[in-house]
């Protein structure tokens, strides 16, 4: 993006003339492949095979199995492959099923500032319309990097606070992401962009009461604002009109969805198209909550340092207010968990799990490894509090501290702030690749993975992404 096109919107919206979803819709009409910075580029296409790999790899879990099910007898023209699953069905339905689907492990990529998963909200709406349209790979990542950044940009604007409100803001902000990435794919104009964004404001929704009893409600609220994103443009494309003070209007989405009227309407379009917040997204490594993140890297470290369940007489953890709120209530679905989904969102198993087993991958998280009776009775000797000093940085920073003292008396502490793969402690796109190898291996053959990590690593160059498409079942 030019400084000058960047220049004049953001002047536009200071001089009031334009709002804020207009300055975007205008960002974004103009945007085009050669604006973007080769390091965002080089991000997306690690986003976009690490997102592949969790939809193939959920591709056999009941809740998956239950959504591709329901979307195949709904029916609907042919447009759009359900990965994984190989049939084809609408552009809103096969952005329903795979959001739903990649969200399922809870190991898709999420972004700390805007304390929300990215990708998988956005990549499955802009994948079905490029699908359908036939288009290359730069019409892909100019359409899916314009789209994360909206996104992330939403949720920054509530400065990590939307959570204490209720809200889901993979849900909540993913809408607007996914309608901005669905719109540009459909190469709609300025004033339609709008109209998509102001859409996507009607249809903005995610509570976090799922956590109440570990339900599956929360993999749907990916795939939710996937299918309304694609929606909002198509209605966008015909003329369906919007509010285009969607957000910062009196009624707005920032303020109905704020807690305590704590936001920035500046995070939506300050530096956009010179700083792209979406290449500080984090790729997860652990098969659990992204607040989760840093207490398994401080139980893996404990572990490196010697430390064995059996040695353990009590174990200390630490981090910001709403880590604990998140990871600790109820506490007696955390200290036990009763599905998968409570220990993806427990404390005491993540630490655990850490030191007991030296990894937390898919296979910790199924209904027989969390109820491993070693994990279960270090997990009781688990307590925790918050860390002042990581609440001051929240959040920017997540930070975690874990401290065990051992029955002969020893202390020994981990502690950490950039777990494995945020971009201070990024992953590889080989590392990427392993990733893609070990869950995409659950559904498809070596021969397809193969093509699959060619086609992403050289996204810019593949002249139709059916070519990918056909790869993924």
């Amino acid at each position: 993006m030019s400084q000058s096109v960047m220049a004049e919107a953001v002047a536009a919206i200071n001089a009031g003339k334009l709002t804020i979803s207009e300055t975007i819709a205008e960002i974004g009409a103009k945007l085009k492949y050669e604006d973007i910075p080769i390091e965002a580029t080089q991000n997306a296409k690690k986003f976009i095979l690490d997102l592949f790999s969790c939809i193939l790899g959920a591709k056999e879990i009941t809740s998956s199995k239950i959504v591709a099910d329901t979307v195949f007898e709904l029916g609907g023209n042919p447009e759009s492959t359900v990965l994984g699953y190989g049939y084809k069905t609408s552009t809103v339905m096969a952005a329903l099923a795979n959001g739903t689907i990649g969200h399922a492990f809870d190991m898709d990529d999420t972004h700390r500032e805007g304390t929300l998963h990215c990708s998988v909200s956005v990549l499955p709406a802009v994948l079905a319309i490029a699908e359908k349209l036939g288009l290359d790979g730069k019409a892909l990542l100019t359409a899916f990097i314009f789209g994360s950044e909206v996104t992330v940009r939403a949720g920054e604007a509530f400065l990590g606070k939307s959570y204490f409100q209720g809200f889901h803001p993979t849900g909540t902000c993913g809408v607007f992401g996914s309608a901005a990435g669905a719109a540009k794919v459909l190469g709609l104009p300025k004033e339609k962009i709008a109209f998509a964004l102001g859409l996507a404001g009607s249809q903005a929704a995610g509570l976090l009461e799922w956590k109440a009893q570990g339900t599956w409600s929360k993999r749907l609220q990916a795939g939710h604002p996937s299918m309304c994103g694609v929606l909002s443009s198509l209605l966008a494309q015909k003329g369906y009109t919007s509010p285009s003070t969607v957000f910062e209007g009196e009624d707005g989405f920032i303020r109905a969805y704020s807690h305590k009227d704590q936001f920035d309407l500046k995070r939506l379009t300050d530096g956009f198209g010179r700083k792209w917040e979406m290449s500080d997204t984090s790729i997860k490594v652990h098969a659990c909550c992204r607040f989760s993140a840093p207490l398994a890297d401080c139980a893996l470290d404990l572990r490196r340092q010697g430390v064995t369940a059996d040695s353990v007489a009590e174990i200390l953890a630490t981090g910001s207010k709403y880590t604990l709120k998140v990871l600790c209530d109820p506490p007696e679905r955390k200290y036990k968990p009763q599905n998968i989904v409570d220990a993806q969102f427990s404390l005491p198993y993540a630490v655990a799990c850490g030191i007991v087993k030296g990894r937390e991958s898919i296979f910790e998280f199924t209904d027989e490894s969390i109820k491993d009776p070693k994990v279960i009775e270090l997990a009781s000797k688990v307590k925790w509090e918050m860390d002042p000093k990581a609440e001051e940085v929240y959040p920017k920073i997540w930070p975690a501290t874990v401290i065990v003292r051992t029955k002969d008396g020893k202390t020994y502490t981990a502690h950490v702030d950039y777990p494995k793969g945020d971009p201070e402690n990024a992953v590889s796109f080989s590392e990427v690749e392993e990733k893609f190898r070990l869950l995409a291996g659950l559904t498809i053959g070596k021969t397809k993975i193969d093509r699959v990590i060619e086609y992403c690593a050289n996204l810019e160059k593949l002249d139709n992404v059916n070519k990918l498409i056909s790869c993924l079942y």
